[in-house]
């Protein structure tokens, strides 16, 4: 019996089974928490989504804050979280508000029991995570802004546009591009990518290269709501029957009482928001004016083309009351002087070119997303005070002896006129 308890034999297994058992609950209690901390990161990034989504809701609708509210909530569950829901034996809620005006507040938490966390008191473990997404405009907001491609200029060119500038989205070197030494461009200009020229020194004036972000697209809301319209959203196309029974085409504003789309080619005096179905043509000596909106929807058989050539007379103002089927009304306030909207096919299919003569202007809002816009020859396009010309498109070129006037933008108060402003979403720290 003495020697038996003499024995030291097993005494280092006995203390290592000891120490493991307090040792194996740390690392158990551990991952726990590192369950703890993987679900509040996806609910940070839920909270994030949802109140990112709402806000850009607010950019596209902002007469409608509730359904701002409804889609953070729908990106809320998109990303795993719900209000309500009970994912095992957890219980999850989301809480969405506008706590002011142009801003969307998000708070997610997930509430679940405590496991090994429970021996230290914590019987019911609460993970939560809030974001707020404010809506901001850019303070310079350009008169002329190409989304993907590059704004160049060859020839004779001459831009006036000192109180609203010019941005490419593109980071290409030749963002900006300058072809020759014949153009005047008076104008602030800014890119994200750089500046080439071919002779002079335009790339020195007043042009802003590398800039770190790039201006949003203030009518980005449009394009989801125009490639779902079809001619089911309206009762058929325009026309009438003459005395012969023949049926004639004209052209006819929509109105609740006039729900049709146009297959002709606008002239003559325009007032109201008229929609074109497929290809549309400008030539030769063709006079238009008024006040309207003129947009274009297609599909794959007939897409949504513009061509405008010869010499025609345009004086056109786009209309800030605009008339739309119900499939846009959730967008009718981005379409608020939109002149023209053009969603044909990216380059190099289409390209919409601009010729006119010393008479033509085009006051408010050219919407090109998907092609270049060129003017060419001698257009020359100077709206009256106050008014502006605004183009958002893929890339802007001007070429010939082309001449856009922006001088009139001020309006009495001295504030830019007639630009929709740029929105951007960006969430608070």
């Amino acid at each position: 019996m003495h020697n038996f308890l003499r024995c030291r034999r097993g005494s280092a297994a006995f203390v290592t089974v000891a120490a493991l058992v307090p040792l194996i609950g740390v690392v158990a209690l551990g991952g726990e928490a590192g369950s703890w901390y993987v679900t509040k990161r996806h609910a940070q990034n839920a909270a994030d989504a949802a109140a990112v989504a709402g806000a850009w809701r607010l950019v596209w609708n902002p007469s409608n804050p509730s359904e701002s509210l409804s889609v953070a909530q729908t990106f809320a569950t998109r990303n795993g979280f719900c209000d309500g829901c009970k994912p095992l034996d957890a219980t999850q809620s989301v809480s969405v508000d506008n706590p002011d005006v142009g801003s969307v507040h998000v708070t997610v938490s997930q509430q679940q029991p405590g496991y090994l966390a429970s021996v230290l008191g914590f019987s019911t473990i609460n993970i939560g995570a809030q974001a707020t997404a404010v809506v901001d405009t850019v303070p310079k907001t350009p008169c002329i802004l190409a989304l993907k491609g590059s704004i160049s200029y060859q020839g004779s060119t001459t831009v006036n546009s000192p109180t609203c500038g010019l941005a490419s989205n593109s980071t290409a070197s030749n963002a900006i591009a300058f072809t020759g030494n014949g153009s005047t461009v008076t104008a602030p200009s800014f890119t994200t990518g750089g500046c080439s020229e071919t002779g002079g020194t335009q790339c020195s004036n007043n042009v802003y290269t590398s800039r770190p972000n790039p201006v949003p697209n203030p009518l980005s809301g449009l394009d989801s709501a125009m490639s779902s319209l079809s001619t089911s959203n309206f009762s058929g196309p325009c026309g009438i029957t003459d005395a012969k029974g023949k049926f004639t085409a004209t052209l006819t504003a929509y109105t609740p009482t006039t729900p049709c789309y146009n297959t002709g080619s606008p002239s003559g005096v325009l007032n109201g928001t008229y929609f074109f179905y497929g290809s549309v043509s400008i030539s030769g000596s063709t006079t238009i004016s008024g006040t309207a909106n003129l947009i274009l929807f297609g599909d794959t058989a007939n897409p949504a083309s513009l061509t405008i050539s010869g010499n025609p007379s345009i004086q056109l103002t786009g209309s800030t009351n605009p008339q739309v089927p119900p499939a846009l009304t959730s967008v009718q306030s981005l379409m608020t002087g939109l002149l023209i909207y053009d969603p044909e096919p990216p380059p190099p299919n289409g390209t919409v070119k601009i010729t006119g003569n010393s008479n033509s202007y085009f006051n408010g809002i050219v919407y090109v997303p998907n092609s270049p816009v060129t003017y060419t020859g001698n257009s020359s396009t100077t709206a009256p005070s106050p008014s502006c010309i605004e183009v958002i498109a893929y890339a802007v070129a001007f070429s010939g002896n082309t001449n856009l006037d922006n001088t009139n933008c001020i309006d009495s108060s001295g504030n830019v006129y007639g630009i929709k402003p740029v929105k951007y979403v960006h969430l608070l720290p």
